[in-house]
């Protein structure tokens, strides 16, 4: 049956909005916090996780942790004294590298720091990540005593040498599920997060910082 050319209806809440207006408008909104700001804190993220981040949102109220994309950032901010949106924010925009926000406040940017060093949350680490410590399972039952049965094979199929002897999982061996400074595998990921071992902590830490009226400061250069 050949398809209808009558014309369709198609209702406006369907139609999603064009990235380049959402670009447009983050770009926009930037602008707009730097013009109203203090300060503009350039924060770098370390282990980020979203529950810790909405948590330190909170903490940094009425100030504005804005994530997105480092060259929305820079472009929003201006890379060049010709394009920036306030005077010396450029330089902000140039260290913008790697996972990183802005922070935009009126708060002295010491108390900020003193909030950011309060609070740094533990987390179970992701495959990729850098092992802080060397964990080594022992032979026997007791490194495992607390995981039911049921799991049994599914541990052999992250790698551990298992057997289920008497309703009790049985490690054969000594086992290294990973060794500090290495980064961990999917499978080690998994075991540290069965075994209720937590070895990421998520960090902010300021390392630039812009004043209203063009101040900069290079926090990593003063650590130098």
């Amino acid at each position: 049956m050949p398809k209808s050319r009558r014309n369709k209806v198609v209702s406006l809440t369907k139609v999603k909005k064009k990235p380049k207006e959402n670009k447009d408008k983050l770009i926009d909104n930037i602008r707009e916090l730097a013009g109203k700001a203090q300060h503009v804190l350039l924060v770098s993220i370390e282990n980020e996780r979203n529950d810790y981040l909405q948590e330190m949102r909170k903490r940094l109220r009425p100030g504005t942790i804005v994530c997105a994309r480092n060259k929305v950032m820079q472009k929003a901010l201006g890379v060049s004294a010709p394009e920036e949106c306030q005077d010396g924010i450029h330089k902000i925009a140039q260290r913008i590298s790697d996972r990183c926000a802005l922070l935009f406040t009126n708060q002295k940017p010491e108390d900020v720091q003193t909030l950011f060093a309060e609070y740094k949350p533990l987390d179970f680490a992701r495959s990729g990540a850098v092992a802080t410590e060397t964990v080594t399972l022992p032979r026997g039952v007791d490194a495992l005593a607390k995981l039911p049965h049921s799991i049994e094979a599914h541990l052999r199929q992250l790698g551990l040498p298992t057997q289920l002897k008497e309703g009790k999982i049985h490690l054969l061996g000594d086992h290294t599920v990973c060794t500090a400074g290495k980064e961990l595998s999917s499978d080690a990921a998994q075991i540290l997060k069965l075994l209720e071992v937590k070895q990421a902590q998520f960090t902010l830490a300021v390392d630039a910082r812009w004043t209203k009226g063009g101040a900069f400061e290079d926090m990593n250069e003063m650590e130098d």
